[in-house]
């Protein structure tokens, strides 16, 4: 009889674990936006489109949410 050394596994975890955790970085990706269009920021959608280009830099994650925290000006 032939043992194995090693299992191979990619996940051991519940799917639902590893969608939770998939909806969590989501929404956390997506909060320069979100902080956006709840101040009612009059470059919302700038905003969003940095976030959805450039987000996943960290540094465009960054600079979208400093200027979603910045002053909102007036429509």
């Amino acid at each position: 009889m032939m043992h194995h050394f090693y299992s191979w596994h990619w996940s051991n975890s519940s799917p639902v674990v590893s969608f939770l955790v998939m909806v969590l970085l989501w929404v956390a990706y997506f909060i320069p936006s979100v902080v956006a269009f709840l101040r009612t920021h009059r470059s919302k959608v700038a905003i969003l489109t940095l976030n959805i280009l450039l987000g996943w830099s960290g540094i465009g994650w960054i600079v979208a949410l400093v200027w979603a925290m910045a002053y909102p000006g007036h429509d």
